[in-house]
């Protein structure tokens, strides 16, 4: 029993050893994967963006590209969101337009013409939105590497004393791996002389 011991501690080791490994390579592929979307949709933030001119590839740039779709479609609604405008224009030049059909904006065809800035809004929130989640994407996989690390640590430190208590139990192990007892089994302590 006393060598099971030992032996289940290397094996548990060995199992979060591997489970680490494995952790680390799964946040770095999540890591490539949201990389390589971003560069299949070659965006390139605009020269007033905070970081001018440069693809979006990582959580800096697409951060960037984020703040300046805000800027823009801010600008361009005079500071309105999509949930504080109506679905058509208003009659009476209201920018924020209205959702009620008899104080639209009538058109040619006699339909309440649709509020255009909305859609601006609109499109600004969905980008932003996916943007976001890309920078998420790239925060959770760096957490995951970092777990992963943890956890190869915790393995190294489990599977470690497991060796260093298997050496003490299984005295041909301890020799291979040159760990000796601080007191022999079969040394007595010494009682001088005379008394």
């Amino acid at each position: 029993m006393k060598k099971a011991f030992p032996v289940a501690l290397m094996l548990v080791g060995l199992v979060f050893l591997a489970a680490g490994v494995y952790t680390i390579y799964r946040g770095f592929d999540a890591r490539d994967q949201v990389r390589q979307e971003l560069l299949a949709q070659n965006i390139v933030t605009p020269p007033d963006a905070s970081i001018p001119n440069t693809q979006v590839t990582d959580v800096a740039t697409a951060r960037s590209m984020a703040e300046i779709i805000e800027e823009h479609a801010r600008s361009s609604t005079g500071g309105l969101t999509f949930a504080e405008m109506g679905r058509f224009m208003a009659a009476d030049g209201d920018p924020a337009g209205t959702s009620n059909p008899d104080e639209a904006l009538i058109g040619d065809d006699g339909q309440p013409v649709p509020n255009a800035l909305r859609n601006v809004a609109f499109q600004a929130s969905a980008l932003q939105t996916s943007l976001y989640t890309s920078i998420m994407a790239f925060e959770v996989a760096t957490l995951v590497i970092g777990l992963g690390l943890m956890i190869v640590v915790l393995g190294l430190a489990v599977g470690g004393l497991g060796v260093a208590l298997g050496a003490l139990a299984i005295p041909t192990l301890g020799r291979k791996l040159h760990v000796e007892p601080i007191v022999a089994e079969h040394d007595e302590p010494k009682v001088p002389a005379g008394v």
